[in-house]
């Protein structure tokens, strides 16, 4: 009986010893994703001074500078991924459970030199950058889940192709990118424009790109093709992360000047050669006839933009069929972040 007792608390004591020794694998598991594939973290998820970035020439009062709460590439950015048609997507959805992409799902779409590519948002709620080259142009597709910016940028830097993580950082509640230059600059997803570091005031060219469905980017673009799903994180993709966030109807982290209400209102700014004019989106879709087609007219250019209605968490897809020849560009952007970045731009 004593051997069987002693026995029984040494068993005990083995048990406890291996899910301590559990536990710390999970955390050093969980530490080497918020720190970009088992790379040393740098930033603490707090404060914006242990990112390792030169803020000497910060653009903007510091005071607008967040830690978003994970490290420089802790969302890890997608760097040219494999790509897929149409008919794989189908074959993938077809073989999977939870299928990866489906006509409902929100796309950031965009055409260079005829080749059509497009990047789902809900992949890009994990990563927000995917750096990629189509139509022999190097791109960035960008996406800034907290502010709901999606913008498409020429990575051609003067005689540099640049490359770009996500920094871990804010400003205005916006995603920073940074180059991965050897003394690296902050960009903001939603002007396109570096904001601190050597390139400060340089500006990336933005290209033409809508926020649709899935269902109508490829039947508009038969040919496009699609990043494949990162392995890691097929799963994830199945989530709304943001949901609850946009729930709740405001930012949480700091940004000025806010507007007097409707902080995460998605808006849709049409920029003419006269100017820009800020429309509400959701509106626009309510407002868009049976076949979802909105139509109306800025600055003499009649406008005609395709809708579809906005899910639970999710952005209302609003985008028009100009091309580049047509004298405007489009933006999107949640009403608090288009304000914090151009408050002489009048709300509706």
């Amino acid at each position: 009986m004593a051997v069987r007792g002693e026995w029984r608390r040494g068993g005990w004591i083995l048990v406890a010893v291996m899910l301590v020794a559990l536990v710390v694998v999970v955390a050093r598991l969980g530490a080497d994703l918020r720190s970009g594939g088992g790379r040393h973290a740098v930033g603490d998820g707090r404060h914006p001074r242990t990112y390792g970035f030169d803020l000497a020439n910060l653009a903007y009062p510091e005071s607008l500078l967040a830690a978003g709460g994970v490290p420089r590439d802790g969302l890890p950015a997608l760097d040219r991924p494999p790509l897929l048609t149409p008919a794989g997507v189908d074959s993938l959805n077809d073989a999977e459970r939870g299928k990866y992409l489906v006509g409902a799902d929100r796309v950031l779409g965009v055409v260079v030199r005829g080749d059509a590519r497009c990047w789902p948002l809900r992949m890009l709620d994990w990563h927000e950058v995917c750096v990629d080259t189509l139509g022999g142009a190097p791109l960035v597709a960008t996406w800034s889940p907290l502010s709901g910016s999606a913008a498409v940028y020429g990575r051609a830097a003067g005689a540099d192709t640049l490359r770009f993580g996500v920094s871990g950082l804010l400003l205005n509640s916006n995603t920073l990118l940074f180059d991965r230059a050897a003394s690296p600059s902050l960009w903001s997803q939603l002007t396109g424009e570096a904001v601190a570091g050597p390139r400060r005031g340089e500006r990336l060219p933005r290209l033409p790109a809508v926020v649709t469905t899935w269902e109508h980017w490829r039947r508009d673009h038969p040919g496009t093709t699609v990043p494949a799903p990162a392995p890691t994180f097929k799963r994830r993709y199945q989530t709304r992360p943001y949901q609850s966030y946009r729930s709740g109807g405001r930012t949480r982290f700091p940004s000025a000047p806010l507007p007097a209400e409707g902080q995460l209102d998605p808006l849709l700014i049409v920029g003419t050669t006269h100017g820009r004019h800020v429309l509400d989106a959701a509106r626009l879709v309510r407002e868009a006839g049976p076949d979802g087609v909105w139509t109306g007219e800025v600055d003499g250019i009649a406008l005609k933009f395709r809708t579809a209605p906005q899910a639970p968490g999710e952005q209302p897809a609003v985008w028009t069929e100009l091309e580049f020849g047509d004298g405007i560009t489009i933006y999107y952007a949640d009403r608090f972040a288009w304000h914090a970045f151009h408050p002489e731009d009048r709300l509706p």
